[in-house]
């Protein structure tokens, strides 16, 4: 016969023969708990003579017998499963306490170890630059820089050279006529000779007068810039009424150079060896310093 418990709900197979007069409860193997048997319940004996009725009724019993007994099965079996797991439930177990974590719980974890991370990577980093400095590995190459800077001073001293020997004859007049020439010449090598600075001097009332032999010229040359230039050197050319040049002649002015926004004064008598009537004589200013 079946016997289900109470508390738990777990059947068992109990043997007929056992049962007594004398036992008035029985006790769970499974959670402990006990029970009373009612005085209803009778021992069911195999009688040679039954009916059959009686034989249906048993068969019938039997089967509700064997389904009680695969429920009481299941449900002891579910009492042990349960059991177990609040056992373990009571033991430290790492994958239930990921489990039991919140998401944000999680994400802290993960940016704490992805900054750990980048720190130890930059401090790598650091340690092998610090590494290179010490061992000279990388070093400066200052070639390419000073021969950049060569290039750049030697232009600039090429394009402003006029203005240099202006204020080299200014502050070093002796040294500067000594090798003024030489350094022409050297510049005309390279088609760079020293040059007038047309754009800021003038040539103001140049006069000219024939007298017997002579000619004599006089004018003045005005320096517009605020600092000083290089005195240009003079043409002058006598020319006939047909255009033909009787004269041509360079004047070369003491003064080396003209100081800012200043004028100076040039007077010339040059002998003529012709008689012509209706002479022009002009005066040009060159560019160049020391050539014809």
């Amino acid at each position: 016969m079946y016997k289900t418990c109470k508390s738990c709900g777990t059947k068992f197979d109990l043997d007929e023969s056992i049962l007594t007069n004398n036992i008035l409860w029985l006790k769970c193997s499974v959670c402990n708990e006990k029970w009373s048997l009612s005085n209803n319940q009778t021992k069911y004996k195999d009688k040679k003579n039954s009916t059959e009725d009686d034989k249906l009724a048993l068969l019938e019993n039997n089967f509700i017998n064997e389904t009680e007994k695969v429920k009481s099965e299941l449900a002891s079996i579910k009492s042990v499963v349960e059991h177990q797991t609040k056992r373990l439930s009571k033991k430290n177990n790492p994958i239930l306490d990921i489990k039991n974590k919140s998401v944000a719980e999680i994400s802290s974890e993960l940016s704490e170890s992805k900054f750990k991370s980048q720190n130890i990577i930059q401090e790598k980093k650091t340690d092998k630059i610090n590494k290179k400095n010490k061992n000279g590995q990388k070093k400066i190459n200052f070639l390419p820089i000073m021969l950049f800077c060569f290039i750049l001073f030697s232009s600039s001293l090429l394009f402003f050279r006029s203005a240099l020997f202006a204020y080299s004859y200014l502050y070093f007049p002796k040294q500067t006529e000594k090798y003024a020439v030489k350094v022409n010449d050297i510049l005309n090598i390279v088609q760079l000779p020293i040059l007038a600075e047309l754009g800021y001097i003038k040539m103001i009332d140049f006069v000219a007068t024939v007298k017997q032999n002579n000619i004599k010229f006089a004018g003045t040359i005005k320096n517009d810039s605020s600092r000083p230039i290089l005195t240009p050197r003079i043409k002058i050319l006598a020319i006939r009424e047909d255009r033909k040049i009787l004269m041509e002649q360079i004047i070369v002015i003491n003064n080396k150079i003209i100081m800012p926004l200043s004028v100076i004064e040039f007077k010339q008598f040059t002998k003529i060896k012709f008689k012509e009537d209706n002479i022009s004589v002009k005066a040009t200013i060159l560019k160049k310093m020391f050539s014809n």
